[in-house]
C-alpha cells in the first residue's frame, strides 16, 4: 500500500492529499501494515486484506481483537488473509477505504484518525475480507458506536480494582495462577503507593480471556 506518512498529508491509496491531520495512529497502521505487505509477498501496494490485517495486529492483545460487541480471533483472519494474498484488490477498494475513514472522522466531530475511526470504515466498506468478516459476525456499526459512547462514560468513572485473591473468585482459578501471571507480565497490576499490596483493573483481567477457535 502506497501509504505516506500522515504528517506529509498523502493519503493510503497514493492520491490526493487526505485531510486528516496529525494521526499517530495511522503513522503505526501504515508501518504495520507495509510490514503484512512484504510477508504476503505482494510488494509495496498492499490490497483492502493487508490493510485490514494490519488493523488487526496493531489494535490486538495477545492474538484477539475486541472492541464491544465484536471479537475476531486474529491468528485466523491470517490464515484468510495469507490464501487470498495473490488476489490483489483494485486500487478503488482503497480510495474508497479512505474516503469512508474520512467520513467518519468528521461525522464523530473530528480530531487526529483513531481506531474507531478505521474499525466503522472497515464496516461500511463490505468488501474483501472486512467484508466477510463482518457479514458473519452481524454486528452494525451503530452497535459499535453505542459501545463506544457508553464505554467514553463509564471512563469517567473510577473502574474497580480487585485484588489477587478478589480477581481469583471472579475468574474462578487459583490465587497463584494469578500471581504467577502478574509475574510473567501476562497481567498487568499495580502496587498502592507505599504498600506491597496489588491491585488489579478490572479491564485487565478481560486480557486473560480468548475466545475459542472453532477449527480446534
Amino acid at each position: 500500500m502506497s501509504m505516506a506518512n500522515e504528517a506529509s498529508g498523502s493519503s493510503p491509496t497514493g492520491g490526493p492529499p487526505a485531510p486528516w491531520g496529525e494521526s499517530p495512529f495511522l503513522d503505526q497502521l501504515t508501518e504495520v501494515t507495509h510490514g503484512v505487505a512484504h510477508e504476503l509477498g505482494i510488494g509495496p501496494n498492499a490490497n483492502i486484506d493487508a490493510f485490514f490485517l494490519g488493523f488487526l495486529r496493531l489494535t490486538s492483545r495477545f492474538g484477539v481483537f475486541s472492541f464491544g460487541p465484536i471479537t475476531i480471533y486474529v491468528p485466523t483472519i491470517e490464515q484468510v488473509v495469507r490464501r487470498t494474498a495473490t488476489e490483489v484488490a483494485t486500487p478503488e477498494a482503497l480510495t474508497r477505504f479512505s474516503a469512508l475513514m474520512q467520513h467518519e472522522q468528521e461525522r464523530l466531530g473530528g480530531g487526529p484518525l483513531n481506531e474507531l475511526h478505521a474499525l466503522l470504515a472497515f464496516m461500511r466498506l463490505n468488501e474483501g475480507t472486512p467484508g466477510r468478516v463482518f457479514g458473519e459476525l452481524g454486528v452494525r456499526p451503530e452497535q459499535v458506536e453505542d459501545y463506544a459512547r457508553a464505554a467514553g462514560a463509564a471512563a469517567a468513572e473510577p473502574e474497580k480494582l480487585y485484588s489477587p485473591e478478589e480477581a481469583a473468585d471472579y475468574l474462578g482459578i487459583h490465587v497463584q495462577t494469578v500471581r504467577a501471571w502478574i509475574r510473567s507480565g501476562r497481567l498487568a497490576a499495580s502496587r498502592l503507593a507505599g504498600q506491597r499490596a496489588l491491585r488489579i483493573r478490572a479491564s485487565d483481567l478481560l486480557t486473560v480471556l480468548e475466545p475459542v477457535d472453532p477449527s480446534e
